[in-house]
């Protein structure tokens, strides 16, 4: 496995003098084996909104090192949401993925988006959602020029523009709308027909294991496996990869979730 501390000099250069600190501090503390003490520099950066793919794809490192898998994988899931052509963290997650119990694989995006917008997964949404935009603008600009020059050729510029900021528009939406990414923080994660801790269990999930969320209430978040199960689960044994980031401390500890007669 792959575990090389990145120094990035643009993440460093760009978030000036404090982050270049917590960073040189993180990475000082995983030399030293200090992997508590990385853990906690790097998830300062992330609640400081230090997003970047090296912060996260480091963090994933502290973590496996310390015997973490679920925070490891939720955040080479997150090096990958920024990076999707990060290696070293592709490489790393199927590593983690490979020790987990079920070994689960990542619960995959709708049919119709697998065909129609397969050249997608390679970018980021926010590349997307610039994309999408920027060729909007393009098309408009087009046809205002196309008013006092209506050559032939301003008129397919403008096609291909609309063309391509529908194209990116779709993908920007598809990438918002498919669910959030989780990982199950516990050991054992019971997931049940309803919420309330008295229904049945349906299924149970076990730590670093990947699901989809499409609905979250009182404390509950409805899942589902990359096998089309769904159920619902307390939203404190899930890590959500996001965005938005937040630390991936585990919320094992906090109280119950209210019950409910959702089904």
């Amino acid at each position: 496995m792959s575990a090389t501390i990145l120094i990035v000099a643009s993440l460093l250069t760009a978030q000036g003098n404090a982050y270049t600190e917590t960073f040189t501090r993180a990475n000082d503390h995983y030399k030293t084996g200090d992997y508590s003490g990385a853990i906690q520099a790097f998830e300062q950066l992330v609640s400081e909104q230090a997003f970047h793919a090296a912060v996260f794809y480091n963090l994933g490192n502290a973590y496996y090192r310390a015997g973490k898998l679920a925070p490891a994988i939720a955040n080479y899931e997150r090096a990958l949401q920024l990076d999707p052509g990060f290696d070293s963290a592709r490489q790393n997650l199927a590593h983690c993925v490979s020790e987990t119990q079920q070994r689960l694989a990542r619960p995959l995006p709708p049919d119709w988006e697998q065909s129609l917008l397969f050249w997608h997964y390679h970018l980021p949404s926010s590349v997307t959602r610039w994309l999408a935009l920027a060729f909007w603008l393009a098309f408009w600009i087009t046809l205002a020029i196309r008013q006092f020059r209506p050559a032939r050729y301003v008129q397919g510029v403008a096609a291909v523009t609309a063309i391509l900021a529908l194209a990116f528009g779709a993908s920007a939406w598809a990438k918002s709308s498919t669910g959030t990414l989780a990982v199950a923080a516990d050991e054992a994660v019971p997931v049940r027909y309803g919420t309330d801790l008295n229904q049945t269990v349906r299924f149970e999930l076990h730590e670093g294991d990947r699901v989809t969320v499409d609905r979250r209430e009182r404390g509950w978040a409805r899942v589902k496996t990359a096998g089309g199960e769904t159920g619902w689960t307390p939203d404190s044994s899930l890590i959500f990869v996001g965005p938005p980031y937040e630390p991936t401390t585990p919320k094992s500890a906090q109280d119950p979730p209210q019950s409910g007669n959702t089904k």
